[in-house]
């Protein structure tokens, strides 16, 4: 069914057919809470549901979750920039992603994957709630994953994002159970705790580790004191600053060595004009936008009108390697082939069109909507019987005024 014109409203508004949320409200997420068995306490959550998940014309999208430590802290920042990266260029750039953010009870316990009572960041005495990960990463797995997925349209890539202590548990995770998420960004983490016991584990683990399909960027602040540099600060002893660093640095030249061996899919950036707690906005943007470096497609617009265009399987043949990395069958945004489609018939390209039609039909079988379009295709070329039986497949997923006024003037004809 024909919903835009012509292909250029498309380039600046994917979201043209999404709805707003059912009261109308401008908003960037919910808040949920959640009763986990596991840790036996209630958790806050907040979540962004991209515009589409509202959209009730298309066939419903499904989507990868991005977890979220420290969501009191971050949520707003990772949503944002998801909404706008996955929402510009119809959609080619970036994945759209629902969004959990995990609110924290007790950070210190819950965002450190062993305990040490000799740092007194920690808590003294019985205040020493140090050493929670496990459970914490059980609660994710056995509680948190299956409650968000029985709730909403999510795919199996999953993303974990943490920032210090988050960041710690983000790459604890992957070296010790890397099964659980496909993805990890680690913003400045806290590799120094517990005397960098993760770093001296990832190296033994490492060395033996397969990580293929996974994916970690490191993000490494500027913690520099006395006038130290990248290079002096890995000997000195002074300050935690300095063990802080060093840890990061260290992990990095870890990871580094045996990504080859491992498979992963390793980046890494260092900021030296931002500071611990001032580095996680443009590490949150950068990293995403690294971990999902293969999911960006140049469509090419300025020619592809051009009657001699003859890279049509652009399109598919990138989505298939964007398949490939996630792990699961990605297809093109139904919307976007859509258009394509019907901007092709508007230049009188009809085997083109059919070409972008049917292959919503290919990947989009239970949409009203493509078999409308394939109709209005066949109309066009003059095959009325064809054009029939598309709008009654059509009529068939979704009973729409428009699809049956265009199929009882073509039975009348008969």
């Amino acid at each position: 069914m024909k919903r835009l014109a012509v292909l250029i409203l498309l380039l600046y508004s994917f979201a043209s057919h999404a709805q707003t949320p059912p009261d109308n409200s401008i908003r960037i997420g919910r808040t949920e809470e959640f009763n986990s068995k596991t840790l036996k306490e209630k958790r806050r959550l907040m979540i962004y549901l991209p515009d589409s998940y509202y959209d009730t014309y298309f066939y419903k999208r499904h989507y990868p979750v991005v977890y979220l430590l420290d969501g009191d802290s971050h949520f707003f920042s990772v949503a944002s920039i998801i909404k706008q990266m996955s929402e510009d260029g119809g959609g080619l750039l970036f994945p759209e992603m629902i969004v959990v953010a995990i609110l924290n009870t007790d950070r210190n316990r819950d965002l450190t994957p062993t305990r040490d009572t000799t740092e007194v960041r920690m808590g003294r005495g019985s205040g020493n709630h140090s050493g929670g990960g496990e459970k914490f990463l059980s609660f994710l797995s056995d509680d948190l994953i299956p409650h968000i997925d029985s709730l909403y349209p999510t795919t199996p890539y999953r993303l974990l994002i943490g920032h210090s202590l988050g960041g710690l548990m983000a790459v604890h995770t992957l070296i010790h159970h890397p099964q659980i998420f496909s993805a990890y960004l680690a913003i400045d983490p806290s590799i120094w705790y517990n005397k960098a016991l993760l770093l001296r584990q990832s190296r033994e683990i490492l060395p033996a580790a397969d990580l293929r399909g996974r994916s970690l960027f490191i993000a490494g602040a500027n913690s520099l004191q006395n006038g130290l540099d990248t290079t002096t600060v890995m000997n000195d002893t002074s300050s935690l600053f300095s063990r802080h660093m060093q840890g990061i640095f260290n992990m990095r030249n870890t990871l580094m060595a045996t990504a080859g061996r491992t498979h992963l899919a390793f980046g890494w950036k260092y900021y030296p004009e931002y500071n611990h707690n001032s580095v996680p906005l443009v590490a949150e943007y950068d990293g995403l936008r690294s971990i999902f470096d293969f999911y960006r497609l140049d469509f090419p617009h300025e020619t592809f009108e051009d009657p001699g265009f003859k890279a049509d399987t652009l399109l598919p043949n990138h989505y298939a390697e964007i398949s490939r990395r996630m792990g699961y069958t990605v297809s093109p945004p139904e919307v976007f082939v859509n258009n394509i489609g019907y901007d092709l018939m508007q230049h009188h390209q009809l085997d083109r069109a059919f070409f972008y039609f049917n292959m919503n039909i290919q990947n989009y079988p239970n949409s009203f909507n493509v078999y409308d379009s394939m109709g209005d295709l066949y109309l066009a070329k003059g095959e009325k019987t064809k054009a029939i039986e598309s709008f009654t497949r059509s009529l068939s997923l979704r009973e729409t005024p428009e699809t049956r006024k265009k199929l009882g003037q073509l039975q009348k004809e008969k």
